[in-house]
């Protein structure tokens, strides 16, 4: 009995052991926290996920889910504390619950997408690690650039077992004044709030040359 549950124990635990392994030039555990390795990366928006949501008078929450996603993460040598991020999001291309509200929130009252077809946010100076954080830059929406922040968690981190890059995963949420962004349709139908949610996968495309 005692043999059958240490093999259990071993066969339970062995892809963990694999995968510290595979991370060995990646993570050291004893960091505390752990630093993301110097770099340029991309965002793979195949697995990238933006939403925003705002509550609606006597009916159901509006969410839309944004499609053409670009962005660009590069984690510096020399400061960790000074990488920069960019990510443009087509204002343009989203679902929504219903035709009527995708219109509506890409007419001229929200994002006015047809004249500003592009979303961007812009952060510098920040640290790119597992210790939950605060990303704080520029956002772009509608025409007007307003400072935003971001609750954010570096949710995992592993090697792609096809191309060998290094992928990282985050999750960042933040509610915004749409006012903020000129956004002023629709009161006392729709929220002055809005929640922003993105999980996004960002690879590793190219190391930093050493100094």
């Amino acid at each position: 009995m005692r043999l059958t549950a240490l093999i259990l124990c071993c066969l339970l635990t062995a892809p963990a052991f694999a995968q510290d392994a595979a991370l060995e030039d990646v993570a050291t555990p004893d960091a505390v926290p752990w630093l993301a390795p110097p770099g340029v990366y991309d965002l793979d928006p195949a697995t990238t996920e933006v939403t925003m949501t705002a509550r609606r008078f006597l009916m159901s929450p509006i969410r839309a889910d944004f499609g053409a996603i670009e962005g660009a993460l590069t984690v510096t040598i020399e400061a960790p504390d000074t990488s920069e991020l960019t990510v443009d999001i087509a204002s343009g291309d989203l679902s929504a619950n219903g035709p009527i509200v995708a219109n509506m929130l890409k007419g001229e009252d929200f994002l006015n997408a047809e004249v500003h077809p592009s979303i961007s946010f812009t952060v510098g100076e920040f640290t790119v690690s597992d210790a939950p954080s605060s990303l704080e830059g520029e956002l772009s929406m509608a025409g007007v650039a307003h400072s935003a922040s971001f609750a954010t968690q570096l949710e995992s981190y592993n090697i792609d077992p096809d191309t060998g890059a290094l992928r990282l995963r985050f999750v960042s949420e933040g509610e915004l004044d749409r006012r903020d962004w000129g956004m002023t349709g629709y009161r006392g139908i729709v929220s002055d709030t809005v929640r922003i949610r993105i999980e996004a996968d960002f690879v590793r495309t190219a190391e930093l040359p050493a100094d």
